[in-house]
């Protein structure tokens, strides 16, 4: 008979965090301070936010989800602030590799006791806002117009006074190559069209189908 070879707990702990990606030992991330991109070579605008040529939104969120909704809430805080057009956003997950690689830009990755929210929504909106900064300004550089003339509102930005119009996926390819603002100002929640409002919660397809596991 032969004998059962034993498991001991730190070992299957060790190989599950390297299979799920939890560990890293000398590895090369793909992830730089500077220049990062998506998975797919897209140029992100910042640390929050890539923008495809198709208009495609992408959100990471660096909290995890398990039910409680944080995956949409913390999108829709960035989504509000970068006045993107909700029905094209989805998400990626960073990993803790990649926030080590950083310098910690997506905060702490912890989950639970209701933090998710509660602990990254200013910080998040924040990057929602420099995103929306950096595409105005990529667009109204493109016009040769002051920014300060231009408008944004469903990934659609506005030169008001001679209505010209242009997308998000059109210039972030510019954007990502601004300096972000150094301050930003957040919309007041009254003015909220997306965040707090009752929306398809965007793990629900994830879930039937077993990426979101």
């Amino acid at each position: 008979m032969t004998a059962s070879p034993q498991l001991h707990r730190r070992s299957l702990l060790v190989s599950a965090a390297a299979i799920g990606g939890g560990l890293s030992f000398g590895l090369r991330i793909p992830f730089s301070l500077a220049g990062a991109q998506a998975a797919d070579s897209v140029p992100e605008v910042n640390a929050w936010v890539v923008i495809r040529p198709d208009d495609t939104v992408v959100i990471r969120v660096a909290r995890s989800e398990m039910g409680q909704g944080t995956l949409t809430g913390l999108a829709q805080l960035v989504a509000e602030e970068l006045e993107c057009d909700w029905s094209k956003v989805t998400t990626e997950y960073p990993t803790p590799g990649q926030n080590v690689a950083r310098n910690r830009v997506w905060g702490n990755f912890s989950t639970g006791g209701s933090r998710g929210i509660r602990e990254s929504n200013q910080y998040v909106r924040e990057g929602g806002a420099a995103a929306r900064d950096m595409l105005i300004r990529a667009a109204a550089a493109g016009w040769g117009v002051p920014p300060a003339e231009c408008s944004a509102a469903t990934s659609v930005i506005t030169h008001k006074p001679s209505g010209r119009t242009t997308t998000y996926g059109k210039v972030a390819a510019e954007a990502a190559k601004l300096d972000p603002p150094k301050d930003v100002k957040l919309k007041d929640p009254k003015d909220w069209k997306i965040a707090g409002k009752p929306v398809k919660r965007l793990d629900t397809a994830d879930k039937v189908n077993g990426k979101q596991v």
